[in-house]
């Protein structure tokens, strides 16, 4: 009988030599299902790899509630068992119109996940999911890309707080001393009252 990958027999060939039996006339005394060493290895990179996709998922749609909002647009929805080919076409619909200082970066990022998103549907074919280095490296750029993507929204927010607190000081810096006198001064009369 021959092995495969799914079980092997265990003849006890020293058994079959020490009785004088062919091995061909023997009836395995074990049945044993071997599992491919690798098979551990595989689960934690499908895992992986999906993990890394659930992240990158998470980061487009806060893009996307970031732009909605700066937009005053209703919060978008998304679905997190479909592609990121919608999440993906709205995000560059948005940055269009939005005011965000590296628009090319974006872009470009926006550009890498949708080749990446059909990987996807790759992911459980026998030839992918069978070559562990293109799922090391799968889950490697999905990992890139989200830090792409998170240091890029973190930074719109910085900027944006930076701004906001920049021209609240201008319009500060802008009010006439005599008027701030007279504010104070009418405090001042309020408070003796």
């Amino acid at each position: 009988m021959q092995a495969t990958g799914i079980g092997a027999f265990d003849t006890q060939a020293s058994a079959i030599q020490a009785s004088g039996m062919r091995a061909t006339d023997a009836v395995p005394a074990t049945f044993t299902i071997l599992r491919p060493a690798s098979g551990l290895e595989r689960a934690e990179q499908i895992r992986d790899i999906i993990d890394a996709f659930r992240r990158l998922r998470e980061s487009i749609d806060r893009f996307n509630r970031l732009f909605a909002a700066a937009a005053g647009e209703p919060q978008p929805r998304g679905n997190s068992g479909a592609s990121l080919q919608p999440l993906l076409t709205a995000l560059a619909r948005r940055v269009d119109s939005a005011r965000f200082a590296q628009h090319r970066e974006l872009k470009r990022a926006i550009r890498d996940a949708r080749r990446l998103d059909k990987t996807r549907d790759a992911l459980f074919s026998e030839a992918f999911s069978l070559d562990t280095q293109a799922m090391r490296r799968t889950a490697a750029e999905l990992e890139c890309l989200d830090t792409v993507f998170v240091r890029l929204g973190v930074g719109h927010v910085l900027a944006q707080h930076q701004e906001g607190a920049r021209t609240t000081m201008d319009d500060a810096a802008a009010k006439p001393p005599a008027a701030a006198d007279a504010g104070a001064a009418a405090s001042m009369q309020r408070d003796a009252a």
